[in-house]
């Protein structure tokens, strides 16, 4: 595990001494930190060349970059972190201030300015007629977390994986945690609604990464209103969605990726499985769901699968699912048979007249039986329903 970073805090910034080494670092080494661990040595960001001055002692890489001091979000926050995991700016200090004239002495400037110029790495979004979005077919306005995520994603990716930037699954894993990850804070953090509808919410939820990140905020009744109470904070809300943007970028390199293969070869062998092509096997239990209807999309698969079949790790047993009408979508694209559900062991058995049964949910998206061949019977059978 990497070295902890130190943060350094004074009244108007954070500041940050760079990884051990040029690996990303893993965010939760951080926590050993967060208790707010300020440094008798005192970053002031009025005189550039004062900072320029501490930076220089080893303790920073000498660059700064800025964002705006005052109340916080989620995209600010994480913005700062992914941009420290870049080559160019490991170890930045981050600056946190209005002025102008300081901000335009930085190095970067995140969620403040008015300006977006990637030559010049100002990434603000709030500038009128600003419309950037990530593009490769999404369209939700960007945040400066996705806009650091657009033009430093792919470093930050190829890191992980120890590949090159252009390598395809640099490029997939680039896409896929946009679409899991970021792209939800851009939305949020611009007022862009989940849904296109006029009908209230059936229920608040105040658990999303963004809103936790807010919280950090210092509380209105706390006597400490103080700038370096208020660096502190940011400090924390850095390391959250910094640790949980990491984890799901580990999460679909160490499980994500290898699974998209397997599913793959899984969906182009099916038609070794039944004759109707309806009917995929998982050689191997991995998560499908999403790959499955990213891969029948981009192979343009015709029909679409009906029913997955896999072992259960556990019980040795097979099951039988129905694959959902679409990812977020709780409708199967065919159920198992109606006059199988909520029957058990014999009772289905009988009803199925295919041995080996072990039950099938009341809504008919899940099913087993206890040898694969007998799994295999009742998709063949639920196909032909």
């Amino acid at each position: 595990m990497l070295a902890a970073c130190t943060w350094r805090l004074s009244q108007r910034a954070v500041k940050f001494s760079p990884p051990v080494r040029s690996q990303i670092p893993n965010p939760f080494s951080m926590a050993a930190a967060a208790a707010g661990a300020a440094s008798p040595k005192r970053l002031r960001i009025y005189s550039s060349a004062a900072a320029d001055g501490d930076s220089s002692n080893g303790t920073g890489s000498g660059k700064r970059v800025g964002t705006h001091n005052g109340s916080f979000h989620c995209d600010e926050a994480l913005g700062c972190f992914l941009i420290r995991l870049t080559s160019q700016f490991a170890g930045a200090d981050v600056v946190r201030t209005r002025d102008s004239q300081i901000l335009d002495s930085l190095d970067a400037v995140l969620d403040v300015g008015g300006v977006y110029d990637p030559s010049r790495h100002r990434y603000d979004h709030h500038q009128k007629g600003f419309n950037e979005v990530f593009g490769y077919g999404f369209h939700t306005k960007l945040s400066s977390a996705g806009l650091v995520y657009k033009h430093f994603g792919k470093e930050i990716i190829a890191k992980e994986l120890e590949l090159n930037e252009d390598h395809e699954d640099v490029h997939r894993v680039y896409l896929a945690i946009y679409k899991s990850f970021v792209e939800a804070l851009d939305a949020i953090d611009n007022g862009i609604n989940q849904y296109d509808t006029d009908q209230p919410p059936k229920y608040v939820n105040n658990t999303h990464l963004s809103s936790r990140v807010g919280r950090f905020n210092p509380d209105w009744t706390d006597p400490d209103q103080s700038p370096e109470k208020e660096n502190a904070a940011f400090q924390q809300a850095m390391m959250l969605a910094g640790s949980e943007f990491m984890e799901s970028v580990r999460f679909h390199v160490k499980s994500w990726l290898p699974a998209r293969s397997i599913v793959m070869e899984c969906l182009l062998s099916r038609g070794n499985v039944d004759p109707s092509g309806e009917i995929m096997v998982l050689d191997r239990f991995c998560p499908w769901k999403l790959h499955l209807f990213e891969l029948e999309q981009e192979l343009k698969t015709d029909p679409l699968t009906k029913y997955v079949l896999y072992q259960d790790e556990r019980s040795k047993t097979w099951r039988v699912q129905a694959v959902s009408v679409a990812p977020d979508r709780f409708e199967s694209r065919k159920a198992l048979p109606e006059r199988w559900r909520g029957l058990r062991d014999d009772e289905l058995s009988k009803e199925t007249g295919i041995p080996g049964c072990v039950f099938i949910h009341m809504s008919g998206f899940i099913g087993g039986n206890k040898t694969y061949e007998g799994a295999l019977e009742m998709a063949r059978a639920a196909v032909q329903c």
